[in-house]
């Protein structure tokens, strides 16, 4: 069969290279599959690539061959991106994709669903470019530059949050691990991603509260390793977070020290001070006594940078 087809007229196209991507979702595939085709809206970014902007309420991908994908607005308008080529639950979807309905003709995208362990591989595969004539390459680059943003919203909309709370937990007491130990450069490079990717699956699944905790912690281990500037960021974020959201007790102490030793570290000495004075007087709130006991041990725990001097009174 020849890979060369033919436009209305009889012309020869060149068939030209598809855009393919591959993501691997922790979910089983039924489950991947139905957010893909069920729940578009919720993750598809409609302010970005989208006919309505914030006129759309959803988008609707109805599950047969023959059947379409459109955005419906909030006041009842449809707007049709393709037509459904073919619907295999849970294997692969095929769409004739034309959101833009000026262009000549529409491409094709082809999504298909591959069970790995408890882990699904979602490719897809964007091609028939050449039908688009002379609008082709910039059409091509511009998705290609847009499918990944696509799918990395997808990936996170569709993960299973129990997996990402696993990673979340047992990043944090690797960290955790190593702050305990005797560390070596690699240690410390370990350490500093481990935090960061514990820090990025919280805010996945986590909560306020999580994602607070995951701050301070990628501001403390900047901290332990001398590294000012991010170790002040992350504790900023951290306070914020939990301010924010009206957190006290235990977490909010720890939020005042983080910002009083990251201060301390940049040597910032009157607010390093005042930020662990905060600290002290938020513990008189801690209501365990042994979250207390923990936060007054880690308070009193050097290396305090430009307050090495005794603690006041």
């Amino acid at each position: 069969m020849s890979d060369v087809t033919q436009t209305a007229s009889g012309a020869d196209l060149l068939p030209m290279e598809p855009v393919v991507r591959s993501i691997i979702v922790h979910q089983d595939r039924e489950a991947v599959f139905d957010v893909f085709t069920e729940d578009m809206a919720d993750w598809w970014p409609i302010l970005r690539h989208s006919l309505g902007g914030d006129k759309v309420a959803d988008v609707v991908f109805e599950h047969q061959a023959g059947g379409r994908v459109y955005e419906r607005w909030a006041d009842g308008t449809e707007v049709k991106w393709a037509d459904v080529l073919a619907y295999q639950r849970p294997e692969r979807v095929v769409l004739a994709w034309q959101p833009n309905h000026d262009s000549p003709a529409p491409t094709e995208v082809e999504i298909t669903f591959k069970a790995e362990g408890g882990s699904t591989v979602v490719r897809l595969e964007h091609r028939g470019w050449e039908r688009l004539g002379p609008t082709a390459d910039e059409a091509r680059d511009s998705y290609e530059q847009g499918w990944p943003g696509v799918l990395a919203r997808f990936s996170r909309r569709a993960a299973d949050p129990a997996c990402g709370r696993a990673y979340a937990v047992g990043l944090n007491q690797l960290v955790w691990t190593l702050l305990g130990g005797e560390r070596g450069p690699e240690d410390d490079e370990a350490m500093l991603n481990a935090a960061h990717a514990s820090l990025h699956h919280w805010t996945e699944v986590g909560g306020p509260l999580e994602r607070g905790r995951g701050e301070w912690l990628v501001s403390h281990v900047y901290a332990v390793l001398g590294r000012a500037e991010p170790a002040c960021h992350h504790a900023e974020r951290a306070l914020a977070v939990l301010e924010a959201e009206g957190v006290g007790d235990f977490d909010l102490a720890y939020g005042y020290e983080g910002v009083a030793r990251a201060a301390a570290l940049s040597g910032v000495v009157d607010r390093a001070a005042e930020f662990r004075d905060m600290a002290r007087a938020a513990a008189e709130a801690i209501t365990e006594p042994e979250d207390r006991a923990l936060f007054d041990a880690d308070l009193a725990a050097g290396p305090w940078y430009a307050l090495d001097a005794p603690p006041r009174p």
